[in-house]
């Protein structure tokens, strides 16, 4: 990555998980199939988990066996403050997980600061369900800047098998964004639409049609920071599925 290679980022063999296509994409790795382990340049590998718990533990247990020697959880979160925008880069301290706080590898995270010292570092929450409006998110507020379902578990798995951790993280919906039903029930795990149920819920709620183009709008604003994210990799020598 630019002056700081990606080949041994803190001497570890990185083991990198990604939930939704979308993100995969903009990140040069494989966009399927989900959970397969992809050997990428360097020795790295990656994961298309899936969206949730349970899928990104999962897939973290594979890339242990594997050969993984750090885990990353990299996508996108959605924003708990008003201060924070799409696109913009959490690289957080702390996971916060089912009563407990996971701290990140430190030496993991001062390799990816020294490329982005504008990255935010506060905490980040991580819940087994999506929060998908204002009221919902700002309940949050207080604990942690941003928001994920894949991160904590993890973030615990690590711990338990005593690997480094580290998740990236970037922001997609802001505070006061909606989630349509659209996304919510019409999508499958890796978060590619399921055109009759995805078209069912904008008939049923065409009202949902801004926000969903609004969202959209974000999506491809983090996935910009994500494609900055692949071209340091690739600089670097991080390549899946080539």
């Amino acid at each position: 990555m630019g002056s700081q290679p990606l080949s041994k980022p803190a001497g570890r063999r990185l083991g990198l998980v990604v939930a939704l296509a979308v993100e995969a994409k903009a990140l040069g790795l494989p966009a399927s199939p989900m959970g397969k382990v992809h050997s990428c340049t360097g020795g790295h590998l990656a994961v298309l988990s899936g969206m949730g718990p349970e899928a990104a533990a999962e897939a973290g247990r594979a890339l242990l066996a594997a050969g993984a020697e750090a885990l990353l959880s990299v996508g996108t979160a959605g924003a708990l403050r008003g201060d924070l925008q799409a696109g913009d880069l959490c690289i957080p301290r702390k996971i916060l997980w089912r009563e407990a706080a996971y701290s990140a590898d430190e030496a993991l995270a001062s390799h990816f600061l020294a490329q982005h010292p504008q990255a935010r570092r506060e905490d980040l929450l991580s819940l087994a369900q999506m929060l998908v409006d204002r009221q919902s998110k700002t309940a949050y507020a207080q604990q942690a800047l941003a928001v994920d379902m894949e991160s904590g578990a993890l973030a615990a798995l690590a711990k338990a098998e005593g690997v480094p951790f580290l998740a990236l993280r970037v922001i997609v919906d802001s505070v006061d964004a909606v989630v349509p039903d659209a996304v919510r029930f019409g999508v499958d795990a890796v978060g590619t639409p399921r055109l009759p149920g995805f078209l069912w819920q904008l008939l049923r709620r065409p009202q949902d049609l801004p926000r969903l183009l609004r969202l959209g709008g974000q999506m491809q604003r983090a996935a910009a920071t994500l494609r900055q994210l692949r071209s340091e990799w690739e600089s670097g020598e991080l390549r899946c599925g080539h």
